[in-house]
């Protein structure tokens, strides 16, 4: 596996606008770049860690996903405890930083550390990506979008955008379960909006990169074998909107005969 160095890790966060006080929701594919020389690759969490935290400083906050889908086949959901699913291990690492504070949803939860941690992850919504909910707030407060070793094709804010134009291919559901949070156990509904046959539709994100990349929003650095990309999230949202906004069904890899209904409880 390719190394790099912690030197051409910061300079590639800094290529990508990161500065002192930012705001960043992090999304990682952790190998892709390879692994920083001299580092385990169980510690390239950590050194990543170290790293953004050299760029931001104390003053900055870093967001990451830490969903869990299983609220829905019927799972308790632990806000303190519960993994985060397929978001990978610098997920798992910044949720479990002794100061970190992970949003409510039991389904489309974040995980933030740093001085805008709870004004964030503090908001309590019903949809994850509604007006007022969490990932609202990182367009409110102008994140930067950063995907570490991946492009913005993988990143979750697509839901914002899906949420707002209200795509034919998902339908509003409504899932009820078990929740913790601390020594609080109750019942509670979320609403999420899944896709239309149960599953998760096949989708491609590249016109919404391309778009970026025309108007100057994308920034992007090599670093190892990979590279490290970033734009404002609300340069994101906006892009996708307005392409959502021609053709509901753009970004899918096949299209859907599905149509947006109300909210199904589940």
């Amino acid at each position: 596996m390719q190394t790099y160095s912690r030197h051409g890790l910061d300079s590639a966060l800094r290529a990508t606008g990161l500065r002192r006080g930012s705001l960043a929701l992090v999304h990682t594919a952790l190998y892709a770049p390879g692994r920083i020389a001299d580092t385990p690759l169980a510690e390239i969490s950590s050194r990543l860690y170290s790293s953004l935290r050299r760029v931001i400083g104390p003053e900055g906050t870093i967001a990451v996903p830490t969903f869990h889908g299983a609220f829905c086949r019927g799972e308790t959901f632990d806000r303190q405890h519960t993994p985060a699913t397929g978001m990978g291990s610098f997920s798992e690492y910044v949720r479990l930083l002794p100061n970190s504070f992970r949003s409510s949803h039991a389904i489309h939860s974040l995980a933030a550390e740093g001085p805008l941690a709870e004004t964030i992850a503090g908001r309590d919504t019903a949809s994850a990506f509604g007006e007022g909910s969490p990932f609202d707030a990182l367009i409110d407060y102008d994140a930067l979008l950063l995907m570490f070793g991946c492009t913005v094709e993988a990143t979750c804010l697509i839901r914002w955008a899906e949420e707002r134009v209200g795509v034919p291919y998902r339908r509003w559901m409504i899932c009820r379960g078990r929740y913790i949070d601390g020594e609080n156990a109750e019942m509670r509904s979320f609403h999420t909006y899944a896709g239309d046959d149960g599953r998760e539709p096949a989708m491609c994100l590249a016109p919404v990169q391309r778009a970026l990349m025309g108007r100057g929003e994308l920034q992007r650095a090599e670093l190892g074998t990979g590279i490290v990309e970033s734009c404002r999230a609300r340069d994101f949202v906006a892009v996708a909107t307005e392409i959502l906004d021609r053709d509901p069904q753009a970004l899918l890899t096949r299209r859907s005969t599905g149509g947006a209904r109300r909210p199904e409880q589940r």
